[in-house]
């Protein structure tokens, strides 16, 4: 007696590719608020991650950083 294996085709031949279903649930993005320096003409950007994550200083200015995304949680 022989038994089949699941992986295997019709043809009795292992199949090549096997996949995994989708986890349940809703999908969420995870956003990050964004903080940049008050200058106007500058480009340093900071994302905080961690509420325990102090706002840094803009390393150019030295200015505290401003909170410029809309992200909500934090």
């Amino acid at each position: 007696m022989t038994s089949q294996n699941p992986l295997d085709d019709a043809d009795g031949s292992a199949s090549a590719e096997v996949g995994y279903p989708p986890l349940v649930g809703s999908v969420s993005r995870v956003e990050s608020p964004r903080y940049r320096c008050p200058v106007a003409s500058c480009h340093q950007l900071w994302y905080r991650h961690d509420l325990e994550e102090p706002i840094p200083q803009c390393p150019i200015h030295y200015l505290p950083l401003v909170r410029d995304s809309k992200a909500e949680g934090f």
